[in-house]
């Protein structure tokens, strides 16, 4: 007869830098994430986190880690198709607010879209219906000087039968919808007060 010899709980976290060592982050200046974090707070539009995630939060953050890892070479395969190239994990700073963005896609013409990949508990939806993904894949468009996003999502349904699928969703976007969601950040940036600047 079997026998368990042992069972132990393995760090989601620590399988994600190991998959994907994570960028270095400077917390003392103000994230494209953080102040939308505040925006949701204030507008009330979705549920805000406060302080440290939970260790429940770390695990679902890190299987975003891993599934925008896996993700990857798709990407950089509908690039391929069209002549683009694709460079993932870029770093940019504008106005003082800084943001991680997951990928650009670059033609030679400049930069033809951001790359936002994101991994969701849920049956495949429309993205612009969540109110946080589109204040920061709006943030990162103006950023990158672009009115395009690709957004590829894992979707791990919560009910029904065991499925998941991936479904990439281009959006783009009014000048005008950057320009005032970028002004709805930086008004924030200025009236909230940080214990440090990184946020809360």
């Amino acid at each position: 007869m079997s026998e368990l010899i042992s069972s132990v709980e393995l760090s989601m976290s620590e399988a994600a830098d190991l998959l994907d060592p994570p960028v270095e982050r400077d917390d003392t200046k103000h994230h494209v994430s953080h102040l939308v974090n505040e925006a949701v707070r204030i507008i009330g539009n979705g549920k805000a986190y406060d302080g440290e995630p939970t260790q429940w939060g770390w695990n679902i953050m890190a299987l975003g880690r891993i599934a925008e890892a896996v993700v990857r070479p798709i990407v950089q395969r509908e690039a391929d198709k069209r002549g683009w190239r694709f460079t993932p994990q870029v770093v940019s700073e504008v106005d003082g607010i800084v943001g991680s963005l997951d990928g650009l896609l670059v033609s030679d013409a400049g930069v033809e879209a951001v790359v936002e990949v994101k991994s969701r508990h849920s049956s495949p939806s429309d993205p612009r219906d969540n109110w946080r993904y589109m204040a920061q894949v709006q943030a990162y468009c103006r950023m990158a000087f672009t009115q395009v996003a690709w957004m590829p999502i894992l979707y791990l349904p919560r009910r029904g039968p065991p499925n998941a699928e991936l479904h990439l969703h281009v959006i783009q976007f009014e000048v005008q919808e950057l320009v005032e969601n970028w002004e709805m950040l930086r008004n924030i940036r200025g009236e909230r007060k940080y214990d440090h600047v990184g946020g809360p």
